[in-house]
This record gives C-alpha cells, structure tokens and sequence, in this order.
C-alpha cells in the first residue's frame, strides 16, 4: 500500500516554534493534516509537505527506553556525560557537547532548527550548514495510537513517542550516540540514546525557564555523507517499542 510522508513546520517571527510528522496512507492523509494544522498555538507561518514514499524501511523494534530523575542539573549532566562514555564517546567529547548545548548550538549562540553532528575523535562539527544543522525527518510508528497509548499507560509523556522515534531512527543511521534536550522553556527533560544504551530520559537537564536546547549526534568523521542521507532521505516505520 502506498504511503505519503506528511510533515508541518510552524514558525513565529522568524523562529521554529512547532514542527510534527506523519507516515501515513492516502486513507488518512486528511484527517493527518488537520490535525498537524492543529498543532501550533502562535505562528504567522506553516510549511507543510506531503510527499509520496518510494520506498520505506521497516524496524521492529525501539530503542529500549528507561527514565531517571536526579536532584539538579549539575547531577544530571554528570548522569548524561556518564551515559555518553559509556555508549562510547571520549569523556572530553561529551563535556564539549553539553557545554556546546548549554550555550546554543547555533553559530550566533542561539537555537537552530536541527541537530549538532559531531565527529567522536575531534569533537570537530561536521553538519554542512551550521545554521540549519541536520534534521531527522521521514520516521513514524507503524500503529501510532496503539503505541502511544502503550506509552502513555507507562508514565512516559506523548513527546516520548516522536523523540523516541527519531531516537531509534538515528541508531539505525550510524549514530554512535546522541544528546538532547528541548529548547522549550518549560520542558527540562532530554535524553541520551545509544545502541549500548538506549534511550535513557534525564530530568532536569536544565533550568526551567532556560530557552536553549538542542540535539548533538555523534558519528564517524567517514560515516558522515551515508549518516546524513539516512536520517534526511529514507524512510523508516517502526513497529513496537520496549
């Protein structure tokens, strides 16, 4: 059966403020945009592209998924830092990439749309355009209620669902392991992911009120034209999480 990516992009005065994607059948394909149309609360303008999918890789199963609360901040990026290490990224490396997340990935200091790549020996960027950086696209759940539902009941959040996606989906890429945390001011929990560890949510991994956020991916220096392909062009459905 034919599907269709559908993915929307909402920004308010210049700055990304909402972003959503589907994989979908042409059945619900309008059903999907009214509700992706829903999603953004402020915003002076919406991109949204539905493409139809050549092709679709299909994983069965997530990253495995755990949670962990610590007492502040400074315990938990030592938590993440440690997690780093373990997944196989130089203690040095990952210092360079919270502290790099702690002040604003972009280039002027701020936010920026996709993720930090960063290569695991130097700790050199690689993404080609540091403006944009590199955006995980093109990834969905095979039965997205269900599964949501599933995670839901399992105290996890809804955000879970579409984090973990792209989680799973950049250890399917080559990524050796990525950080995360929302540049939403009142969202103060992210995540560190990895083949070695899964995806381990981390609460608080910064202030609440702090506006800066974003993703670091690390992979390979020779990995990079083949990791940036997988995680931007193929598409990926995947059936369960665990």
């Amino acid at each position: 059966m034919p599907l269709l990516s559908v993915r929307m992009r909402a920004s308010l005065e210049g700055r990304h403020v909402s972003g959503a994607e589907r994989i979908v059948t042409e059945g619900k394909l309008q059903d999907t945009v009214l509700e992706l149309l829903k999603r953004p609360r402020r915003f002076d303008n919406i991109v949204l592209t539905v493409e139809r999918l050549v092709s679709v890789d299909r994983l069965e199963t997530s990253l495995p998924v755990t949670s962990k609360t610590l007492k502040s901040v400074k315990e938990a990026r030592d938590l993440a830092l440690d997690l780093l290490v373990r997944s196989g990224i130089p203690r040095e490396i990952g210092l360079k990439a919270i502290d790099l997340l702690s002040k604003g990935p972009s280039p002027s200091g701020g936010v920026m749309r996709g993720a930090v790549v960063m290569d695991v020996e130097s700790g050199e960027r690689l993404e080609p355009d540091m403006y944009r950086g590199v955006r995980t696209v093109r990834v969905d759940w095979e039965d997205r209620d269900r599964v949501r539902e599933e995670i839901v009941r399992a105290g996890y959040t809804e955000r879970t669902l579409d984090a973990l996606a792209i989680a799973t989906k950049n250890a399917y890429c080559g990524a050796l392991a990525e950080i995360c945390w929302s540049d939403d001011p009142d969202y103060v929990t992210g995540y560190v992911a990895s083949p070695q560890i899964g995806y381990v949510r981390i609460t608080p991994l910064k202030e609440r009120g702090d506006p800066i956020g974003g993703r670091v991916y690390f992979i390979r220096r020779e990995d990079l034209e083949g990791f940036v392909e997988c995680v931007e062009r193929r598409a990926l459905i995947i059936k369960s999480w665990r």
